[in-house]
């Protein structure tokens, strides 16, 4: 990789006149410009010349320690097979590293930054050696970037993004009701560990109040705070009254898999003994109407397998990057997915009997095969007069897209 930049390979504006500024002032230009990057925030955005449907995004590291190279994995655009795309290079006579990326408007997609060295077992200056961006040393947000201290970490997010104000923007107390945790043994000797946010207004007798139910539940707790999003969302007025449970799937992938892997029996217990168990002491318990299963790439598997198992039990599922690639038996993802209409989700909804569960998809559209998947598996849905919609938004396979996919579903509920 070569650290010498010409004015005429930079694409970004700021960064030519930045490197202008710097030959002519030397460091004095580029202290200025930290300055002013810690101000305004990360990354640049500036017009893409003749792409009115796009910006040129220029995300930037300040050198910290003496590195080969610098490499920015931004979710399902510069990852896997595309890792070449988010390799830095250094500005001619500076330690600033950038990349410029050409991306649509309506895109949010959040990002790691990983310098590394000469020996680097992990990255070289190709991207990573295993091809996998999993686990890289040196993970780093950018400290630059506005969000990076939030919930999401490091977030690009470009005009027309679908709203993450629940998310994001400053809240006050958290707001009120009751939050706990149980632990449920199934009748089949299985243990789960449930979390639970019972907002005031379902404590009220008088009040109807929905239930909503996450797979993934330590992370939407612990992680990405759902009480305080579900609860401002409520007392602004933009969704229903409802509690939310979570049901822990763990961090060992396999148990995620045996659990979040369409598997009949979980789905079962959570229709027949979870449900029950977190409602038994609300004042009016929420029908299956009133109840919202949500999930995302497994869990968006499940949630569409419970659809179609369980219609008894949920009234709504919102399905988020669901793992279309699954069937039964597997333990891992298969180098070469199946043809749409081949998947074991399509051969479910084609056999299955027509139910009044509404069906809400939602899936990136950078998540390669899996939207021509849920694309044909929509309008088989669709045919057969399931009450299913897809929608495709900008952006990857990323809790940040489906945070805000999450809330518009539940918005859909009102």
């Amino acid at each position: 990789m070569s650290n010498a930049t010409a004015a005429a390979e930079v694409e970004s504006p700021r960064l030519k006149r930045l490197l202008d500024e710097v030959r002519r002032e030397g460091a004095p230009a580029l202290d200025r410009f930290w300055r002013e990057l810690a101000e305004r925030g990360a990354p640049l955005v500036e017009p893409a010349p003749d792409a009115p449907g796009e910006s040129t995004v220029t995300l930037v590291w300040r050198e910290d320690r003496p590195v080969t190279g610098v490499y920015a994995l931004l979710n399902r655009v510069t990852d896997k097979h595309l890792a070449p795309r988010g390799m830095m290079r250094r500005l001619d006579g500076t330690g600033l590293w950038y990349v410029s990326l050409r991306l649509p408007h309506g895109l949010r997609c959040s990002y790691r930054i990983h310098p590394f060295g000469p020996d680097d077992p992990h990255l070289t200056a190709d991207g990573p050696r295993s091809g996998s961006s999993r686990g890289l040393p040196d993970d780093r947000v950018d400290p630059f970037n506005r969000h990076a201290a939030g919930p999401f970490g490091s977030m690009i997010e470009l005009d027309g993004a679908p709203s993450l104000a629940e998310w994001i923007t400053a809240r006050g107390p958290a707001p009120g009701g009751r939050t706990d945790a149980l632990n449920l043994t199934a009748a089949d000797g299985t243990p789960y560990r449930l979390r639970r946010f019972v907002p005031a207004t379902a404590l009220d007798p008088t009040r109807e109040s929905g239930l909503l139910v996450l797979c993934d539940g330590e992370q939407w707790f612990d992680r990405y705070d759902i009480v305080r999003a579900v609860g401002g969302a409520i007392e602004a007025g933009r969704i229903p009254p409802m509690a939310v449970v979570g049901v822990e799937a763990g961090a060992d992938p396999a148990a995620r898999m045996r659990q979040l892997g369409a598997s009949r029996r979980f789905v079962d217990t959570l229709a027949d003994e979870i449900l029950p168990a977190v409602t038994a002491g609300l004042p009016r318990r929420p029908g299956p109407r009133q109840t919202v299963l949500c999930g995302q790439s497994l869990g968006g598997l499940t949630a569409l397998a419970a659809a179609l198992w369980r219609p008894d039990a949920f009234g709504t599922v919102l399905a988020h990057s669901a793992s279309t690639w699954w069937r039964p038996g597997m333990t891992a993802r298969p180098q070469a997915p199946a043809p749409a209409a081949d998947t074991w989700l399509y051969e479910q909804a084609a056999a299955a009997p027509m139910t009044g569960v509404r069906v809400r998809m939602d899936v990136g559209s950078n998540e390669g095969f899996m939207v021509g998947d849920l694309r044909t598996l929509h309008t088989l849905m669709a045919s057969r007069g399931f009450d299913a919609s897809l929608n495709v938004y900008t952006g990857g396979h990323d809790f940040c897209c489906w945070a805000a996919a999450l809330m518009n579903g539940l918005t859909g509920l009102t």
